[in-house]
């Protein structure tokens, strides 16, 4: 039988790490011992034809629909004992026989370790199923720049970040069901040689041999109650968070200079809002019309937070982390939530008959990984509505306020709230879920690690 199989395997995906350590981190890091094991998802095994074929991993994460990441590469695989078993679709709990397999094989390569901690140790919990390690790799690597793997034709350099390598298959459909995914030169021929011509090209990797004791201070942060609590995702959390450390005098110079300083996500323009005076933050505030047809002039809802100076500027903030943009339902004239708080706006200045002196502003603030697109409007005659929103608002990344908040820290270190509120902004920096992901189960594994030494 030859060995010349490769196997994708992709990682940092289900709601399981939300809460869990999952297995594949050891796939990051060399043992103690300075040899590399590797985990592959989703239970560590695999079934008994792919056995003592397999040569290659591919780690992958996930980029965008039918395009994966590769985040590093293994070569010359070895078979651990019991990884070949069979486990079943609905697999719980623990097979003895397995687990002994296991357990001879680690012992046999001197009691694996991470950070000087067995491997035994760090999983065996109720996370453990019977699988700890599932090949011994001879080499590793890392790309040089990056590279992504595309099971669609259609896919282009658009898709992918700026510089970075495209790679796209023809035969191969992605695979929705499973997080393992077999290429074989008798299966897939062309796609086969097309990522062979990947891993042997030497070019694009380096090899890597990275221990955990390298990366010690990855878990620095101390828990919050939003980790706790589960809050990272949570906008209604987030407006709330922005807006009472909006509100406190002691970080009122600091929104001013955010405002004035920050730069949009689109053009890369400066936002050039000067707050004066003892600017006020609103949560929720009603965007209803007082005494208006909402035929004639769409409006209601309300804004997430709504900041107001003294006399000179009104700036409107559209919190969004993971709902879309345009989730929200259209009224009869089919204008969206963000033309309805444009038409307040405008209305409540022309109100109020200040309207040579008041400056509106109109912002989303958004994810990285979730960066909205502002679809276009049109009246029931199929018009184009005029303004169009996607030329009011004006987007803000959190990454933006991530970095700028990177650079004061001394004004809010020694207060534990802002400081769990700036390192919960952290996993909406990242241009996507699964980067995130990888942070969050690299900080887990470093303080599981810390909690036995």
């Amino acid at each position: 039988m030859k060995k010349d199989g490769i196997v994708l395997n992709r990682m940092y995906v289900g709601e399981y790490i939300f809460n869990n350590l999952g297995h594949e981190i050891i796939n990051m890091y060399a043992a103690d011992n300075g040899k590399h094991y590797l985990y592959l998802n989703a239970t560590g095994n695999y079934e008994k034809k792919h056995k003592g074929r397999i040569d290659t991993m591919l780690l992958t994460k996930s980029h965008k629909q039918n395009v994966v990441e590769v985040i590093s590469m293994a070569t010359g695989l070895e078979d651990v004992p019991g990884a070949d078993q069979s486990l079943g679709r609905n697999y719980k709990g623990l097979n003895n026989e397995i687990r002994k397999e296991q357990e001879d094989y680690i012992k046999q390569e001197g009691e694996i370790k991470y950070g000087g901690i067995p491997i035994l140790q760090i999983f065996n919990d109720a996370e453990q199923q019977s699988i700890f390690i599932t090949y011994k790799a001879k080499n590793f690597y890392k790309p040089n720049s990056p590279v992504f793997i595309a099971f669609d034709s259609k896919c282009t350099n658009k898709d992918i970040p700026h510089g970075a390598l495209l790679v796209k298959l023809s035969q191969l459909n992605w695979a929705k069901t499973s997080l393992k995914q077999y290429i074989y030169p008798e299966t897939a021929d062309k796609d086969y040689q097309t990522i062979m011509d990947l891993v042997n090209n030497s070019n694009l990797w380096e090899k890597n041999n990275t221990k955990v004791n390298g990366h010690a201070d990855v878990a620095k942060r101390e828990i919050s109650l939003i980790d706790i609590c589960h809050l990272q995702n949570d906008e209604n959390c987030f407006s709330d968070m922005l807006a009472y450390f909006m509100e406190q005098e002691r970080y009122r110079g600091l929104w001013e200079e955010f405002f004035e300083k920050a730069k949009c996500y689109s053009n890369g323009c400066l936002l050039g809002i000067k707050l004066k005076g003892s600017y006020s933050v609103t949560r929720e505030k009603d965007a209803k019309i007082d005494g208006v047809d909402s035929k004639k002039c769409p409006n209601g809802g309300r804004i997430d937070l709504f900041i107001r100076d003294q006399g000179k500027n009104i700036v409107v903030i559209e919190n969004k982390i993971k709902s879309d943009i345009n989730s929200i339902s259209t009224d009869k004239n089919h204008s969206n939530q963000l033309r309805r708080y444009y038409n307040y706006v405008n209305w409540l200045i022309k109100k109020e008959g200040n309207g040579n002196e008041i400056t509106p502003h109109f912002l989303i603030m958004a994810p990285n990984y979730n960066i909205p697109d502002v679809e276009e409007e049109r009246d029931k005659n199929q018009e184009l509505l005029v303004p169009q929103m996607s030329d009011i608002y004006k987007i803000i990344t959190y990454k933006e306020l991530y970095d700028f908040l990177s650079t004061k820290k001394k004004e809010f270190e020694n207060d534990a709230n802002f400081v769990a509120f700036y390192e919960a902004m952290r996993r909406h920096t990242y241009p996507n879920v699964n980067a995130y992901l990888y942070y969050e189960m690299e900080e887990k594994f470093i303080r599981r690690i810390k909690e036995f030494s």
